[in-house]
């Protein structure tokens, strides 16, 4: 009888490791793998600049032509509408540009005592604010005619709390041509010119070299700005 000779041991544990290899291999080549997964939905962040709007009705000015010695004519007025997003510091520059005349001296001719043309610049706040006028001369804006001699003051607050949506102001400007302006006044002329502006408030302290206060020009000053 032919006796069969019997695997070692190492055999054995070689030939077992070498079928679980091709099981696992086997096992790696045709599975399907499922995998659980979650996405929740995505976040979206919007930003917008916010908006410093003024506008403003010039409806109210006006022209007068012929005064005469002691007329104070109907005041001229400009109306002002703040509607930005944005609560607003709001200021005007006050320009009077003049001119001479037939009888050679300028119709505005500072100080009041030399009896020409007075100005005067007021609002209808609930408290009005009384706005002065500029008497010293400065260089002339382009465009100013010919011959002219200039004066101006500018940022003159309206207030020293900021402006919101909505808050209207009414400025209005009243002249008169004194009863004692002599014979050199004929013929001169002025021009009384108001350009309102504002900036915004936020992140933007009110701080002027002086205390500020409405009707007042604001200098900047401590990072405070106008733009």
């Amino acid at each position: 009888m032919r006796h069969l000779k019997r695997p070692s041991g190492r055999s054995l544990k070689t030939a077992a490791a070498l079928a679980m290899l091709g099981s696992a291999a086997a096992f790696v080549g045709g599975a399907t793998f499922g995998l659980y997964s979650s996405k929740p939905s995505a976040e979206t962040n919007s930003f917008t600049a916010g908006t410093v709007t003024l506008t403003n009705n010039v409806t109210g000015a006006c022209t007068t032509t012929n005064m005469a010695p002691g007329d104070s004519p109907a005041a001229c007025t400009l109306g002002l509408t703040y509607s930005g997003s944005l609560s607003a510091y709001l200021a005007v520059d006050v320009v009077i540009e003049t001119q001479a005349g037939t009888g050679g001296t300028n119709l505005y001719n500072p100080p009041g005592s030399n009896n020409g043309l007075t100005v005067s610049i007021t609002d209808n706040q609930g408290t009005p604010v009384t706005y002065p006028v500029p008497t010293t001369a400065t260089t002339c804006p382009g465009g100013a005619p010919g011959g002219s001699a200039c004066y101006e003051l500018d940022n003159e607050l309206l207030g020293t709390s900021a402006y919101t949506n909505g808050a209207t102001d009414t400025i209005s400007t009243s002249v008169t041509l004194p009863l004692a302006a002599g014979n050199g006044y004929q013929g001169g002329a002025a021009q009384v010119i108001l350009t309102a502006h504002a900036v915004q408030s936020k992140n933007n302290t009110l701080h002027c070299t002086t205390t500020p206060t409405a009707g007042q020009s604001c200098t900047p000053s401590s990072g405070f700005a106008w733009s």
